[in-house]
């Protein structure tokens, strides 16, 4: 945050790119510690307490929750995205996204450069040499 933000209160509606960016983070780190949790667990009671509980299929939860998580963490960073979220809104209005889009447009010049054939033989050499 620089100190203008701070002094004037232009962008009050609108969240700074810095509080989105801690925001996707810290779900990051939750989803990283809640994923990783039960697998934890199930290492410590594999090595100091009673083995026989752990069958394949309890020990394969998380496991698949480790990596459920992997596969979660790219759709966390994309809607934490404003321009997705509006895309979002945009084609799929039952999600209720409410996000304002952007109301900046960037002024492009064009330049058309038109050349007849005419002109284009003409630029070409009169004499060339022949190839044999």
């Amino acid at each position: 945050m620089n100190v203008e933000s701070l002094r004037s209160n232009v962008s009050q509606g609108s969240q700074s790119a810095e509080i989105r960016i801690a925001k996707a983070a810290i779900t990051i780190c939750f989803l990283f510690v809640a994923s990783w949790t039960p697998y934890a667990v199930m290492a410590m009671i594999g090595s100091f307490g009673d083995a026989s509980v752990l069958t394949p299929g309890v020990t394969m939860i998380p496991a698949l929750a480790c990596k459920l998580v992997a596969c979660l963490d790219p759709w966390v960073y994309a809607i934490s995205h404003p321009r997705y979220r509006v895309e979002l809104q945009n084609r799929l209005p039952w999600l209720a996204i409410k996000e304002e889009s952007e109301t900046q447009s960037t002024v492009t010049g064009q330049t058309t450069v038109t050349q007849t054939t005419a002109t284009a033989e003409a630029a070409q050499p009169a004499s060339a040499p022949a190839t044999s």
